[in-house]
Parts: C-alpha cells; sequence; structure tokens
C-alpha cells in the first residue's frame, strides 16, 4: 500500500476545479489481481482470464466484501482521485497530452480489447499503478443523491483517453458487472 498524504487537493477538471481537504490515507498500490481475489473469496468471475490480471466483473457488494475481508475498505471517490492526481492539477496526471495515455494507461487504442497485468504502465507521483485505464475502479460514495449507483473511476481498457482522465467519473448499480470494473482497497 502507499500513504496518500492528508491535505488540500483540487477535484475536477481544469476550469472548473474545487478545493477538496483529505485525511491521510492508503491505498493499494495496485489494482486487485484475479490471484489475490481468487485467494480470498474462492472464486474468480474475470472474463479475461490471468493470475496478475486485474479481477473484473466484481459487483460493487463483492468488492466491498473482499476489502472487508483484508482488513481494508474501498476508498471513497474524492480519495481516489486525490491519489489518482498525485498533486497534479493537469488533465491527466502526466501533463496535457493525450500522446502520452500509452506510457501511462491502456485504453481503446492500445489494449487490444482486453486486460493487461497490473503495473506494466508507468506509476503516477505517488507510485500507483494503472489508475488511468486497464478497469474502471468501484469506489465507496454513491454518484448522485440518488443513492442508486456507485462511483467508478480511472477508466478502462475499452475507453477513450478522455474517460481515463483523474476526474472523469462512471456509475454503475451496487449489482453491474463488467469486464472493464474491477477495484482496490484503501486503508
Amino acid at each position: 500500500m502507499v500513504l496518500i498524504p492528508a491535505g488540500e487537493f483540487m477535484a475536477g477538471v481544469p476550469g472548473s476545479l474545487k478545493g477538496m481537504v483529505i485525511t491521510e490515507f492508503y491505498i493499494d498500490k495496485y489494482e486487485v489481481t484475479q490471484r489475490e481475489y481468487e485467494q480470498v473469496m474462492g472464486k474468480n468471475p474475470s472474463r479475461f482470464k490471468g493470475s496478475n490480471l486485474p479481477v473484473e466483473q466484481v459487483t460493487w457488494h463483492e468488492a466491498k466484501e473482499y476489502c472487508g475481508k483484508v482488513g481494508k475498505r474501498l476508498p471513497t471517490e474524492w480519495e481516489w482521485e486525490k491519489a489518482a492526481k498525485a498533486g497534479t492539477t493537469t488533465t491527466y496526471y502526466w501533463g496535457e497530452s493525450e500522446s502520452m495515455a500509452g506510457d501511462y494507461a491502456w485504453y481503446d487504442k492500445n489494449s487490444g480489447d482486453k486486460t493487461h497485468p497490473v503495473g506494466q504502465k508507468k506509476p503516477n507521483g505517488y507510485g500507483l499503478y494503472d489508475t488511468a485505464g486497464n478497469v474502471w475502479e468501484w469506489t465507496n460514495s454513491d454518484y448522485d443523491i440518488s443513492g442508486e449507483y456507485n462511483t467508478l473511476r480511472g477508466g478502462s481498457w475499452f475507453n477513450r483517453t478522455s474517460s481515463v482522465r483523474p476526474s472523469a467519473r462512471g456509475s454503475g448499480a451496487p449489482d453491474y458487472r463488467s469486464s472493464d470494473s474491477g477495484f482496490r482497497c484503501a486503508q
């Protein structure tokens, strides 16, 4: 796990940033892998099979249960964004250039329509891998005031570069399953 320092960060997209204050927390360096998930949960629901691939096709309920079983929790979406931005205020944590996305993310232009082993792309400034692309990551936050959907962050192998921005948000019902959705835990 990686320690994310306490303090204010600028949430949202350039041009409409708002200051958010987050207390110190830890977050997994990598997305939870199929090997890790199967060891704890006794099953592997993933479409794309491989022990070091991120687990996918997990519901929000299953992600939350896994984190609880290993003594952790899902991050809030604001914790997730602070961790993903790693102190930057640019569109992407590597800067403003979409052309550099392939160095940091698995997304629609380079993924070959599948997930990839965690940790193969360059990390962000906090040393976290795959916070852009590979799989969307469940958070412990509601998407809107309805409370019917949970927030997903980070984009996936299936998305364009606009979805791998740290400020991009997705949503899913708590029972939603997709081959482009996984998670990492916080503490």
